[in-house]
């Protein structure tokens, strides 16, 4: 069973790696699949949630530092040891493969035996992030989710197109940072639903304070000595 999913996997790897491999792709994929290029428009947005009056929007802020903490320590830390699946390009020939630091396309050649513990594919820690931020900002911003999703798939693909993960690597990455979403947005909710009960009470204490004050008063100056 486990071979028969690992050709379907395969088949498609080659199926968007090869039969999919276009000018177009080979300059927007390299671009999708950089993250950094995805770091000022989320640190912006960061830090206007971070001075933003109001204490849900700094726990929605600080949740999504964790949450990005949380899925990439359960990708790389904990899966992918776990699994040690090797990359396609250390698996398979013929890979259409980028070079990040070349900046440069090659295909790879043909490979005489399967080359294991130099980098891990399983999952894709690229999707395992990504998908947990569309997850978590696309609950926070409702409005908004088409977009964050069309972002995570895209990087999705494009690590597959890169020749650095298999399909269904992205697909588990994508599953594992849908739970680290879902797991990190039930705990800022709950924070938020404490600070807010929190606010409410100090509130009702404050109001409650004058007008018991205000009540004490009026008893004293309505009082009077009984003359003998």
């Amino acid at each position: 069973m486990l071979a028969f999913i690992e050709s379907i996997d395969i088949d498609l790897f080659f199926l968007i790696n090869r039969a999919g491999q276009n000018v177009l792709f080979d300059m927007f994929m390299p671009f999708m699949s950089n993250l950094s290029n995805f770091y000022v428009p989320l640190g912006v947005g960061w830090l206007a949630l971070i001075l933003k009056k109001g204490s849900r929007y700094k726990i929605v802020a600080l949740s999504f530092l964790l949450l990005i903490t949380l899925s990439e320590g359960l990708s790389s830390d904990i899966l992918k040891p776990a699994f040690d699946r090797p990359r396609p390009y250390h698996a398979q020939s013929n890979v259409h493969h980028y070079d990040r630091s070349l900046k440069t396309w090659q295909i790879t050649p043909e490979l005489e035996a399967v080359v294991r513990g130099e980098s891990r594919s399983l999952p894709s820690s690229h999707a395992t992030n990504i998908f947990a931020a569309a997850f978590f900002l696309s609950v926070s911003l409702r409005k908004s989710w088409p977009v964050f999703y069309l972002i995570a798939v895209l990087v999705g693909y494009s690590r597959v197109y890169l020749g650095v993960h298999y399909p269904f690597d992205v697909l588990a990455g994508a599953l594992a940072g849908s739970l680290c979403g879902l797991v990190l947005m039930g705990l800022s909710r709950y924070l938020i639903a404490a600070f807010e009960d929190r606010r409410q009470n100090a509130e009702a204490e404050g109001a409650r304070g004058p007008q018991e004050s205000n009540a004490e008063g009026s008893e004293d100056e309505t009082y009077r000595e009984p003359t003998q």
